[in-house]
């Protein structure tokens, strides 16, 4: 549960960091065809394919790369470099794989610490892919979407 709190208090507070991060570089804007936003269009209902796509991106981002990689192989094997600070430099390194979402690395960072903690902590990757998982709410977005629910 703290882990679960960590990740979205994280969030929350990092809106304000990723607003200064990209003040501050304005380069880093997010651009128009990154916001998911742009989705909630009455044109995608019906289109239940990308319901597939979703729950493909689920299994193969979430759990097969980025869990298994960075909390499952990774994590314990940077140990040995940074001792007990392993899962600090685990989330680091996390945050910033998400170069593909510059914009958010602030957000991106403190919202994971969550993550390597709760695999440190309780010595099993299944902690992280449920609080990673929690994510998976935009699954119920895509629904929402998809059936005609969200305007």
């Amino acid at each position: 549960m703290p882990a679960i709190a960590a990740n979205v208090l994280g969030g929350f507070l990092a809106i304000r960091l990723d607003q200064a991060w990209t003040n501050w570089l304005p380069g880093f804007d997010e651009p128009s065809y990154a916001n998911l936003g742009v989705l909630a269009d009455p044109q995608f209902q019906g289109q239940w394919w990308i319901l597939g796509l979703a729950l493909t991106h689920l299994l193969f981002n979430y759990l097969l790369g980025e869990e298994l990689l960075f909390h499952g192989v990774l994590l314990p094997r940077m140990a040995g470099v940074f001792g007990r600070w392993d899962w600090v430099a685990n989330t680091v390194l996390f945050g910033l794989y998400h170069v593909h979402k510059i914009w958010a690395w602030p957000s991106m960072i403190t919202s994971s610490f969550g993550y390597a903690w709760a695999v440190k902590r309780f010595r099993s990757l299944w902690m992280s892919v449920i609080v990673h998982g929690i994510e998976g709410y935009f699954i119920v977005l895509v629904v929402a979407v998809l059936a005609g629910w969200y305007p």
